[in-house]
């Protein structure tokens, strides 16, 4: 039980960083926002809602805990996970992410060209710890930095309708996947539902590779200088799109603070390894 919980945290870890380029170059920097026009104004009203776009491209760091709780196909908790997240947004991409695991403090750090995984403060040489620390200080980051991501360099937006979701809420959908060369997973279709009018963000579904499906409802959002976050996010397993079946896991982010100052070497990995 416990190796299997491992390696459940660890993908939920994974979950969000699909789209991200696992390159020390980005590539996508420079590809096209492709939408249709319905999408383009559900996004524009999304990102609207959640604060203005001119407003969160000022924000230069980013920091929060993050709570995940998982459960089994009973319902019960199998594990609780308390992390914390520094991000540096801008100018550059840089991460760190802190958090004990089975009496071991783990640190995850990416500092804009490389990542590593360390172990009560030793870095892994080892392939898939490097690989999980890449991915992983991706993750919570393209979470938190939802809507804006709907509009990155290589999205393709299509509008598919309406829908009503499971707790009988109607919502708008838009299809969106990443062009060639945008994302390390082309298999990954991401379907996002919005409130008709407002255009708040309401839930996800992910349909990944062999018909994967998983779905995520924002329960809660929270407003830190002038932005709408996500606060609390439900996680279930589905068998296809707009179905959520068992509740899997529930994230809750909290002391979310915005242009926090860190010292030169917050991002520093050890002896440049």
């Amino acid at each position: 039980m416990q190796k299997q919980f491992t390696t459940t945290v660890l993908l939920l870890l994974l979950g969000f960083c699909f789209v991200t380029c696992q390159t020390q170059e980005d590539p996508s920097r420079d590809l096209p926002v492709v939408m249709d026009d319905s999408s383009r104004v559900i996004i524009d009203r999304a990102i609207a809602y959640a604060g203005a776009w001119d407003t969160w491209q000022q924000k230069k760091t980013l920091s929060f805990d993050k709570k995940s709780t998982s459960y089994d196909s009973t319902g019960a908790i199998i594990r609780e996970l308390d992390q914390h997240f520094d991000y540096m947004i801008r100018p550059q991409f840089r991460a760190k992410v802190t958090y004990v695991l089975h009496d071991t403090t783990v640190t995850l750090l990416h500092d804009g060209q490389q990542a590593r995984k360390l172990f009560n403060g030793t870095a892994s040489a080892e392939q898939k710890d490097i690989d999980n620390a890449w991915n992983s200080s991706y993750g919570s980051q393209y979470v938190m930095s939802m809507p804006y991501k709907l509009k990155d360099p290589g999205i393709k937006a299509e509008y598919i309708g309406e829908m009503t979701l499971a707790d009988g809420v109607p919502a708008q959908v838009v299809k969106t996947s990443y062009v060639k060369g945008a994302g390390s997973n082309p298999d990954h279709i991401w379907y996002y539902y919005f409130e008709p009018g407002t255009g708040k963000l309401l839930a996800n579904s992910l349909n990944g590779k062999d018909n994967y499906w998983d779905y995520t409802r924002y329960m809660e959002f929270e407003r830190v200088d002038g932005l709408l976050l996500p606060a609390l996010r439900k996680g279930y397993a589905a068998d296809s799109l707009n179905r959520p079946g068992r509740l899997t896991s529930e994230s809750r982010h909290s002391h979310i603070v915005f242009d926090k100052e860190f010292p030169d070497d917050h991002f520093k990995i050890p002896d440049g390894k």
